[in-house]
């Protein structure tokens, strides 16, 4: 009898509001697991562009300072606009000849590429190849810098009416008279994450950089890079 007078238990509503209260903890719990991945892949995203980046930036920059004139005539820099750049360049001991690089932007494939060509001959009497030694991307998922928009490069020379040391713009693509006066190339560009997934604009990193090249006689501001 005092069993089947036994009242303990839950009701039928009280039973709803706590499974609604447990449905609610749940979602919760869901949302900031949701929330806490997602800030994973945007930290991870922006690690991985701002090492790429760098190392892009690096190389670059290590090119463009390596310039040399080909003999004591030619300057460095053969050709430049705002999405490429021919130099001459020595990146060795010595032991091989100087060689001819372009790098280039492609704004259609999203890449910053690399060519070199080989120097034939005995310096400075060299030749090179139409065809290039060795091709390798050097970025890939670059976007250019839109805010504001700036071009991927930029050449300066010195100003000969402002005081020493001070950079004027030139014109691209370079001409025959500008291209031998070129004493600084400023690069810019976007890094994005590599990954297949759509990535947005804060996993991306800005780089900017102010290349000189290291002929350059500041003391002499009416001529660009030295040629011994």
């Amino acid at each position: 009898m005092s069993v089947s007078r036994d009242e303990g238990g839950f009701a039928l509503t009280e039973l709803l509001v706590a499974m609604t209260i447990g449905l609610i903890v749940l979602l919760a719990a869901f949302l900031l697991l949701d929330r806490a991945n997602s800030a994973s892949n945007e930290i991870a995203d922006r690690q991985d562009a701002v090492q790429r980046g760098r190392r892009a930036l690096e190389d670059l920059t290590r090119q463009i300072r390596s310039q040399v004139c080909l003999g004591n005539a030619a300057e460095p820099i053969t050709y430049g606009d705002a999405e490429q750049v021919t130099f001459y360049a020595d990146l060795t001991d010595g032991s091989k000849n100087v060689e001819r690089r372009n790098i280039i932007y492609d704004p259609a494939a999203k890449t910053i590429s690399e060519r070199v060509y080989a120097g034939i001959g005995v310096y400075p009497d060299l030749t090179f190849n139409a065809t290039p030694t060795d091709t390798r991307v050097v970025l890939s998922k670059a976007e250019l810098v839109t805010d504001p928009p700036t071009s991927f490069l930029r050449y300066y020379a010195y100003d000969q009416a402002g005081p020493p040391g001070a950079m004027r713009e030139l014109p691209t693509p370079l001409s025959s008279t500008d291209a031998p006066l070129v004493v600084m190339v400023k690069i810019a560009i976007v890094a994005m994450p590599d990954r297949g997934l759509p990535a947005s604009d804060r996993d991306a990193t800005t780089f900017y950089n102010d290349v000189f090249v290291r002929l350059a006689n500041p003391t002499s501001p009416t001529q660009g890079p030295r040629c011994l």
